[in-house]
């Protein structure tokens, strides 16, 4: 059986698409754009998360665009994630 990683819609796009400079201000989110199109199209988005998320976790660091999502969207989903399971 093949790594979930050799099944990622990602796999030889150029690392700046999911690491971009990134200016400060609304046109922010224009940079996520050529890395959104990879994602939506992604079997394994999934299995991104669930690797990324530990990941971050241990390096208490949030960088790039992983499992379809930003940063701050992670960070939210995170945040959401602790919530519902303190209930």
């Amino acid at each position: 059986m093949r790594h979930w990683t050799e099944q990622a819609a990602c796999i030889g796009a150029p690392t700046e698409v999911f690491f971009p400079e990134i200016p400060t201000g609304d046109i922010r989110r224009l940079h996520w754009i050529p890395a959104k199109q990879y994602c939506d199209r992604c079997p394994v988005v999934d299995q991104c998360l669930a690797y990324v998320l530990p990941f971050e976790a241990q390096v208490n660091r949030r960088d790039g665009y992983w499992a379809n999502m930003t940063p701050r969207e992670r960070e939210q989903y995170v945040r959401l994630e602790e919530r519902l399971k303190r209930k």
